[in-house]
Protein backbone atom coordinates (compact mmCIF):
# COMPACT_ATOMS: atom_id res chain seq x y z
CA UNK A 1 0.00 0.00 0.00
CA UNK A 2 3.15 2.38 1.01
CA UNK A 3 4.34 1.72 -2.38
CA UNK A 4 0.94 3.45 -4.06
CA UNK A 5 1.23 6.38 -1.80
CA UNK A 6 4.37 6.98 -3.51
CA UNK A 7 2.29 6.83 -7.11
CA UNK A 8 -0.15 9.39 -6.03
CA UNK A 9 2.99 11.71 -4.17
CA UNK A 10 4.27 11.38 -7.62
CA UNK A 11 1.64 11.82 -9.91
CA UNK A 12 0.81 14.97 -7.92
CA UNK A 13 4.04 16.15 -8.17
CA UNK A 14 4.01 15.40 -11.81
CA UNK A 15 0.81 17.51 -12.03
CA UNK A 16 3.17 20.56 -10.80
CA UNK A 17 5.87 20.39 -12.88
CA UNK A 18 6.76 23.47 -14.47
CA UNK A 19 7.70 22.62 -17.79
CA UNK A 20 6.17 23.74 -21.23
CA UNK A 21 3.29 21.05 -21.56
CA UNK A 22 2.00 22.66 -17.61
CA UNK A 23 1.73 25.95 -19.53
CA UNK A 24 0.33 24.85 -22.63
CA UNK A 25 -2.38 22.70 -20.94
CA UNK A 26 -3.73 25.43 -18.53
CA UNK A 27 -3.66 28.08 -21.59
CA UNK A 28 -5.74 25.51 -23.55
CA UNK A 29 -8.02 25.36 -20.61
CA UNK A 30 -8.46 28.88 -20.95
CA UNK A 31 -8.58 29.75 -24.63
CA UNK A 32 -10.30 26.71 -25.72
CA UNK A 33 -12.15 24.69 -23.14
CA UNK A 34 -11.68 21.80 -20.36
CA UNK A 35 -12.59 19.39 -22.88
CA UNK A 36 -9.82 20.31 -25.68
CA UNK A 37 -7.21 20.24 -22.36
CA UNK A 38 -8.25 17.36 -21.30
CA UNK A 39 -7.75 15.50 -24.93
CA UNK A 40 -4.49 17.08 -25.42
CA UNK A 41 -3.77 15.88 -21.69
CA UNK A 42 -4.40 11.93 -23.13
CA UNK A 43 -1.84 12.93 -25.53
CA UNK A 44 0.89 13.23 -23.33
CA UNK A 45 -0.56 10.76 -21.38
CA UNK A 46 0.09 8.45 -24.56
CA UNK A 47 3.55 9.93 -24.58
CA UNK A 48 4.21 9.02 -21.17
CA UNK A 49 3.41 5.60 -21.19
CA UNK A 50 5.70 5.20 -24.29
CA UNK A 51 8.62 6.45 -22.30
CA UNK A 52 7.59 4.51 -19.39
CA UNK A 53 7.38 1.25 -21.74
CA UNK A 54 10.99 1.99 -23.74
CA UNK A 55 12.42 2.05 -19.85
CA UNK A 56 10.86 -0.39 -18.89
CA UNK A 57 11.82 -3.26 -21.50
CA UNK A 58 15.34 -2.01 -21.41
CA UNK A 59 16.13 0.71 -23.63
CA UNK A 60 17.04 3.33 -20.53
CA UNK A 61 20.73 3.02 -22.03
CA UNK A 62 19.13 5.77 -24.35
CA UNK A 63 18.94 8.06 -21.72
CA UNK A 64 22.87 7.96 -20.36
CA UNK A 65 24.74 10.74 -19.30
CA UNK A 66 26.86 10.29 -22.75
CA UNK A 67 23.95 10.64 -24.80
CA UNK A 68 21.84 13.26 -22.61
CA UNK A 69 23.67 16.33 -24.07
CA UNK A 70 22.85 15.35 -27.71
CA UNK A 71 18.92 14.95 -26.73
CA UNK A 72 18.75 18.11 -24.68
CA UNK A 73 20.20 19.78 -27.54
CA UNK A 74 17.49 18.20 -30.19
CA UNK A 75 14.52 18.62 -27.74
CA UNK A 76 15.78 22.41 -26.94
CA UNK A 77 16.31 23.04 -30.56
CA UNK A 78 12.78 22.01 -31.64
CA UNK A 79 11.18 23.47 -28.37
CA UNK A 80 12.66 26.99 -29.40
CA UNK A 81 11.66 26.91 -33.58
CA UNK A 82 8.32 25.43 -32.42
CA UNK A 83 7.83 28.88 -29.98
CA UNK A 84 9.10 31.29 -32.51
CA UNK A 85 6.77 29.81 -35.51
CA UNK A 86 3.66 30.37 -32.73
CA UNK A 87 4.72 33.32 -32.26
CA UNK A 88 5.46 35.07 -35.30
CA UNK A 89 2.58 32.70 -36.79
CA UNK A 90 0.22 34.43 -33.86
CA UNK A 91 1.68 38.31 -34.14
CA UNK A 92 0.83 38.36 -37.98
CA UNK A 93 -2.59 37.44 -37.98
CA UNK A 94 -3.71 39.59 -35.18
CA UNK A 95 -6.90 38.31 -35.08
CA UNK A 96 -9.36 38.12 -32.55
CA UNK A 97 -8.94 34.65 -30.39
CA UNK A 98 -12.41 33.30 -30.21
CA UNK A 99 -13.05 30.64 -27.58
CA UNK A 100 -14.22 27.89 -27.47
CA UNK A 101 -16.89 26.89 -29.42
CA UNK A 102 -19.40 22.87 -29.50
CA UNK A 103 -18.22 23.21 -33.01
CA UNK A 104 -14.24 22.28 -32.31
CA UNK A 105 -14.91 19.04 -30.99
CA UNK A 106 -14.57 17.05 -34.07
CA UNK A 107 -11.38 18.60 -34.01
CA UNK A 108 -10.43 17.09 -30.36
CA UNK A 109 -8.12 14.72 -31.92
CA UNK A 110 -5.93 17.24 -32.82
CA UNK A 111 -5.53 18.36 -29.66
CA UNK A 112 -4.68 14.49 -28.12
CA UNK A 113 -1.74 14.40 -31.20
CA UNK A 114 -0.43 18.38 -30.15
CA UNK A 115 -0.26 17.20 -26.43
CA UNK A 116 1.69 13.73 -27.69
CA UNK A 117 4.19 15.71 -29.87
CA UNK A 118 4.77 18.15 -27.60
CA UNK A 119 5.62 15.87 -24.50
CA UNK A 120 7.70 13.54 -26.88
CA UNK A 121 10.45 15.74 -27.61
CA UNK A 122 10.84 16.67 -24.04
CA UNK A 123 13.82 14.77 -23.22
CA UNK A 124 13.26 14.72 -19.62
CA UNK A 125 10.22 13.27 -19.48
CA UNK A 126 11.96 9.84 -20.81
CA UNK A 127 14.95 10.35 -18.41
CA UNK A 128 12.21 10.88 -15.24
CA UNK A 129 10.33 7.11 -15.91
CA UNK A 130 13.56 5.30 -16.26
CA UNK A 131 14.60 7.05 -12.86
CA UNK A 132 11.25 6.30 -11.21
CA UNK A 133 11.84 2.41 -12.73
CA UNK A 134 15.50 2.17 -11.40
CA UNK A 135 14.27 3.77 -7.95
CA UNK A 136 11.18 2.04 -7.73
CA UNK A 137 12.06 -1.53 -9.72
CA UNK A 138 13.95 -3.19 -7.10
CA UNK A 139 11.76 -1.93 -4.47
CA UNK A 140 9.25 -4.23 -5.55
CA UNK A 141 11.71 -7.11 -7.19
CA UNK A 142 11.15 -5.94 -10.59
CA UNK A 143 7.58 -7.18 -10.22
CA UNK A 144 6.01 -6.08 -13.78
CA UNK A 145 2.37 -5.76 -12.08
CA UNK A 146 3.81 -3.43 -9.58
CA UNK A 147 5.48 -1.43 -11.81
CA UNK A 148 2.97 -1.34 -13.95
CA UNK A 149 0.15 0.01 -11.43
CA UNK A 150 2.87 2.25 -10.09
CA UNK A 151 2.55 3.62 -13.42
CA UNK A 152 -1.29 3.36 -13.57
CA UNK A 153 -1.85 5.10 -10.69
CA UNK A 154 0.74 8.13 -10.79
CA UNK A 155 -0.64 8.60 -14.54
CA UNK A 156 -4.40 8.72 -12.85
CA UNK A 157 -3.36 11.11 -10.19
CA UNK A 158 -1.98 13.20 -12.51
CA UNK A 159 -4.83 13.55 -14.64
CA UNK A 160 -7.58 13.76 -11.70
CA UNK A 161 -5.10 17.01 -10.43
CA UNK A 162 -5.04 18.59 -13.96
CA UNK A 163 -8.61 18.03 -14.67
CA UNK A 164 -9.48 19.68 -11.11
CA UNK A 165 -6.61 22.59 -12.59
CA UNK A 166 -8.74 22.97 -16.06
CA UNK A 167 -12.03 23.74 -14.04
CA UNK A 168 -10.79 25.96 -12.16
CA UNK A 169 -8.65 28.04 -14.84
CA UNK A 170 -11.49 27.60 -17.02
CA UNK A 171 -13.91 29.97 -15.04
CA UNK A 172 -11.49 32.65 -16.02
CA UNK A 173 -12.76 33.00 -19.53
CA UNK A 174 -15.39 34.91 -19.02
CA UNK A 175 -13.21 36.97 -17.87
CA UNK A 176 -10.30 37.61 -20.53
CA UNK A 177 -10.62 40.01 -23.54
CA UNK A 178 -9.10 38.65 -26.64
CA UNK A 179 -6.73 41.01 -25.99
CA UNK A 180 -5.60 39.49 -22.83
CA UNK A 181 -6.16 36.19 -24.49
CA UNK A 182 -3.46 36.80 -27.27
CA UNK A 183 -0.85 38.35 -25.01
CA UNK A 184 -1.37 35.22 -22.99
CA UNK A 185 -0.48 33.21 -25.96
CA UNK A 186 2.62 35.36 -27.05
CA UNK A 187 3.90 34.84 -23.32
CA UNK A 188 3.02 31.55 -23.44
CA UNK A 189 5.46 31.14 -26.62
CA UNK A 190 8.13 33.27 -24.80
CA UNK A 191 8.17 30.61 -22.04
CA UNK A 192 8.50 27.87 -24.29
CA UNK A 193 11.41 29.52 -26.00
CA UNK A 194 13.01 29.81 -22.53
CA UNK A 195 12.53 26.29 -22.32
CA UNK A 196 14.14 25.55 -25.54
CA UNK A 197 17.37 27.56 -25.03
CA UNK A 198 17.73 26.34 -21.51
CA UNK A 199 17.84 22.82 -23.33
CA UNK A 200 19.98 24.14 -26.28
CA UNK A 201 22.36 24.94 -23.51
CA UNK A 202 22.23 22.01 -21.06
CA UNK A 203 23.24 19.84 -24.33
CA UNK A 204 26.16 22.41 -25.21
Amino acid sequence: MTDYIDAVVFGFILSFSFGPIFFILLETSITRGIKQAVFMDFGVIVSDLLFFSVAYFGASKIATEENQPALFLLGGVILSVYSVVSFIGNASKKKKIKKAKAAEESRLLKYAIKGFLLNIINVSCFIIWTGVIVWFGPKVGMSPLKIWTFFVVAVATYLLINILKFMLSSRLKSKLTDKVLFYIRQGLNILILIFGVVLVFKGM
